[in-house]
């Protein structure tokens, strides 16, 4: 298959990648370049998979966006990732596939970090086409709900 390639992106002090469930090409090129942290949005009852760098969890079982009892959970994680990006991190988020949780969750941090909604989404796309192109408007709006303060619904 060849060495996978990564999208890494400058975000909030940082690097941002988004992607599937690492196997050992994409080991291989988060090791190389320079992944820090993974972000691993896989339910405990599928196979974790150990990547390069620290292992951050936030647990999703379905690609429906999870409840209400689950925000501030996924706020606290928003809150480390950009405290993380701040000091320098280059942090790779990913689900099974690459696509709904991933993407879901991406808008919202996006969201989170002050970005507008078009904005979000378009930095998505840069991202990963196939994931911007696979957010549906259900996860996408249960992002907005972490926009950040100076950010209207916009």
């Amino acid at each position: 298959m060849g060495s996978y390639r990564l999208t890494w992106r400058p975000l909030a002090g940082g690097h941002l990648a988004i992607g599937h469930k690492p196997g050992r090409d994409l080991r291989q090129a988060l090791a190389e370049t320079g992944c820090t942290h993974v972000l691993s949005l896989l339910a405990d009852h599928e196979a974790g998979v150990a990547a390069s760098g620290v292992q951050l969890r936030l647990p999703l079982v379905s690609a429906e966006p999870p409840g209400a009892a689950r925000s501030e959970e996924v706020r606290a994680c928003f809150a480390e990732l950009r405290e993380l990006l701040a000091s320098g991190a280059k942090i790779y988020v990913h689900c099974s596939a690459g696509l709904h949780r991933t993407g879901m969750v991406t808008h919202a941090f996006l969201r989170f970090l002050g970005h507008s909604r078009a904005e979000a989404l378009a930095r998505m796309a840069e991202l990963r086409a196939a994931t911007a192109e696979a957010a549906t408007e259900p996860r996408l709006a249960w992002g907005e709900q972490f926009a950040g303060p100076d950010e209207a619904s916009g």
